[in-house]
Formats: C-alpha cells, structure tokens, sequence
C-alpha cells in the first residue's frame, strides 16, 4: 500500500510518470516473450518507446542534478550584486509589459530610462511609480539616512523633478501609469518585472544607513523562488496601498 500511495502521489505531481510507464512496458515484453505471442516488430517498437522514456527521464535527471550543484555553489558573490548592470536587469527592464518602480526619487532609473519609459508606454504597456513625498517627514528621514551631509532641500527638489518628468512621460498614453507617493522612508528601492505572472521577477536594492557605496546589496528573485518571492511581491502590494495619487494637474502639471 506504501508503495501505491508513493506512486500515486508521484502521478499526482507529474513526477516519474515516464518511469512509471517504461517499467510495465518492459513487464509486458518479458511476459509476452516467455508465452511466445508476440512478434519482433512488436517487441521492437515497444522497446524504442521505452528507450525513448528512459532518455526523457535522465534528460530530466540531469538538469535536476545540474540546478542543485548550482545551488549548493551558490555564495553571495553570486547572490548579490554591486550594480543591477552584473545581471539581466535590462533586457527584463525592456521585456516587461507591466512594470512596477519603487524608490525614494528614482532619479536615476528615470534619467536612464526615459526613452524606454515613453516607449514601452506608446506600446500599451503599463507602469506603477510609487516615490516618497517631497514635503515631510519621510523625505527627511531618507534624506537623513543617506552617507555623506543631508541635504533635505535637495532630496525635495529632486523628488520634485522626478514627478513632473514622470507626469510629462504619462501624456504619452493616458491611462497607462499610475504614480503614486508615499509618507515612509522605505527601507529598499524595487523594480518589478511582471510581478503577477509566472515569469515575474522582481529586483531589489537594499537602502543602506549612512554607508558609503550606495544603494547596495541589489539582489533578484523570480516567481519560480517561492516564498521569498511572494514575501517581497507582497510587500510591494502593501507599499502600494499605503501610497496615495499623485494628481499631476493638482500639483503643477
């Protein structure tokens, strides 16, 4: 019973099933040779079936074997990142249809990037911008938290800058991004790839305090991590929610 309720679970999951399917073929072979009624054109079609099941599952084998060596050599070097540029970042950058931006300014995703940004919106895509307010406590909180002398009136300013550039960058397809700005230093600037799909990938920069280098460790995750995954994606959601609208005609535009 053990080993039927082993078999079945493996079924359940996709799991071995061309194994599963091989082993009664070769059962059946050797019973229809001992009785004598089966033909060699028979035996032999049977016999390619189950070579090709069994190549099926050392192909499949392998690459489970390959995927654990890589994670079990796996050291931060290869975890985390100085620059986004060390990883696939821009091509996911390019490639996403909806794409979520996080950051206290995102000045420089946004300088970088404009063209793109205008683009990918001319081509239906949709963006999320979520930034912290320029007036308030959370903007000199980060400001604050940054290496080097604060300089609040800057941060303002710069945040300022990157909302009207964001504002100006919506006229290109009404509709199709929504900014939003939230009262909260935040710990971790994000951007988001397809978070909802199952290729989705979300990128990640570490806010530091007060040490030199910038905002760094950046490190990635894919939707096929699991739960590291869906934790941060659900992060992403609640800052999302905790943000309000940024109304461009309200604030200048």
């Amino acid at each position: 019973m053990k080993l039927l309720r082993q078999v079945w679970n493996d079924v359940r999951h996709g799991q071995n099933i061309d194994l599963y399917v091989a082993a009664p073929l070769a059962v059946l072979i050797a019973i229809l040779g001992i009785f004598g009624v089966t033909s060699p054109q028979l035996v032999s079609s049977i016999t390619l079936v189950i070579l090709g099941l069994l190549a099926s599952s050392l192909l499949t084998s392998r690459h489970a074997v390959k995927e654990l060596s890589q994670k079990l050599t796996q050291t931060s070097d290869t975890i985390f990142f100085k620059e986004l540029t060390e990883s696939n970042f821009e091509a996911d950058f390019e490639s996403a249809t909806d794409l979520w931006l996080v950051g206290v300014s995102l000045t420089t995703i946004i300088r970088v990037h404009y063209s793109t940004i205008e683009r990918k919106l001319r081509a239906g895509h949709t963006i999320k911008a979520l930034l912290v307010h320029p007036n308030g406590p959370a903007v000199e909180m980060a400001e604050i938290r940054a290496y080097g002398r604060p300089n609040i009136e800057r941060a303002h300013n710069e945040i300022r800058s990157a909302l009207q550039d964001l504002c100006d960058l919506s006229q290109a397809a009404p509709g199709k991004m929504e900014i939003r700005t939230i009262q909260h230093p935040l710990g971790h600037g994000v951007i988001a790839k397809d978070p909802e799909t199952a290729s989705g990938i979300i990128y990640i920069q570490n806010y530091p305090f007060k040490t030199e280098g910038g905002s760094r460790p950046k490190f990635v995750l894919c939707a096929k991590d699991g739960f590291w995954y869906d934790f941060f994606k659900k992060e992403l959601h609640n800052l999302w929610e905790s943000g309000s609208e940024w109304r461009c005609e309200a604030n200048g535009k």
